[in-house]
């Protein structure tokens, strides 16, 4: 088994907070979250299905380099890790 860890974005919302995983996808993934714990969980979940049928993972980004959208005003960034 295989730990990846990835850099989530997270910032309020109007109704919970929105969740980018810029790593994956063309242009990063979104999901949302009820509250701050669920948008974690939410992130650790978008990252894990979207990782579950490959063994191609692709590279974190550091934190440090994190490009943070303008629109995710008070943004908290954060590495999730999955077990691959």
């Amino acid at each position: 088994m295989k730990k990846l860890t990835y850099p989530v974005i997270i910032w309020p919302a109007e109704n919970g907070y929105n969740v980018l995983v810029p790593d994956l996808g063309k242009n990063g993934l979104v999901t949302q979250g009820t509250d701050l714990d669920n948008a974690i969980y939410m992130a650790h979940d978008l990252i894990g299905c979207m990782l579950s049928d490959t063994t191609n993972y692709p590279e974190a980004t550091p934190l440090d380099k994190v490009v943070i959208p303008h629109e995710a005003k008070n943004a908290i960034t954060m590495m999730v890790a999955i077990n691959a």
